[in-house]
């Protein structure tokens, strides 16, 4: 493990120790503690099978860098452009976990819960481990240093999971620029208006771009249209997926199966 990630982990840790006892002091929702201890739990499962799945990720990374079809030289710009770059993979990843059914049977998973906190950067499905980084190996094809994208991807999880809070509040132009906790809670919010917006990894820039930013304006309601009465992990990874399979085994005809699993989801 490198010491990039030690030191992001630590991080991760250690904002989680400081926010989560004073939310339990505040609000005495037991609950809530079960909801954490879920998340908890998800979070030990998605980071033992991610470590196992980054071998084989710079592996795929390494391959494609391997027949780039050509190779810059490291500099500050290569950086600025990977990291774009990285960027905008995380938006059309993000944006198709939303707009596919197949895709978002593993992401419905981070956004099941009604509460919003820290502890909900650990709420990952690990099934997501296994193809995730494929999305981001065509950047090695066309110079970008595997390393490099890993090195963006680390600190992309980082600041994605340092979002996850209520104890932020607005931060003006900032919010505008990247994506913040304001902007966080959007994207986690059932608000008819909320639904689908602010899908950006640190920039808000793609979601100007394509129109699916929104601002912070009324309280948000968290979780998913569908309600997840359960803190069961096993249930709070597999219920979508479960639901997926039983109506795709009623389609009809091969095509008829493959446009039901890349429509939006209900």
């Amino acid at each position: 493990m490198d010491t990039f990630t030690v030191v992001g982990l630590s991080i991760i840790v250690a904002a989680t120790v400081i926010e989560l006892p004073i939310i339990i002091a505040q609000t005495r929702d037991k609950n809530l503690v079960k909801d954490a201890k879920s998340n908890f739990l998800l979070g030990v499962v998605y980071f033992l099978t991610d470590l196992v799945v980054k071998i084989l990720a710079f592996s795929v990374f390494s391959l494609c860098y391997h027949y780039a079809i050509f190779k810059p030289e490291i500099s500050w710009w290569l950086w600025v452009v990977g990291f774009v770059a990285c960027d905008f993979v995380h938006y059309i990843y993000h944006l198709l976990g939303h707009k596919t059914r197949i895709m978002w049977a593993a992401h419905v998973t981070h956004h099941s819960s009604g509460y919003f906190n820290m502890s909900h950067g650990y709420r990952i499905n690990f099934f997501q481990s296994f193809y995730r980084f494929l999305f981001w190996a065509p950047l090695c094809f066309f110079g970008i240093p595997p390393v490099m994208v890993l090195i963006h991807d680390t600190f992309s999880s980082i600041q994605n999971f340092l979002v996850h809070t209520e104890k932020v509040g607005k931060l003006g132009v900032l919010d505008w620029i990247f994506n913040t906790p304001s902007n966080h809670r959007v994207h986690h919010g059932t608000n008819p208006q909320y639904l689908d917006k602010n899908m950006g990894a640190v920039f808000m820039i793609f979601d100007h771009l394509f129109g699916t930013y929104e601002k912070e304006e009324e309280p948000v309601v968290y979780g998913i249209t569908h309600p997840l009465d359960t803190n069961n992990p096993y249930k709070i990874i597999t219920h979508e997926y479960i639901r997926v399979i039983k109506e795709f085994v009623k389609m009809n005809g091969l095509s008829n199966k493959l446009r039901y699993l890349f429509s939006p989801p209900d």
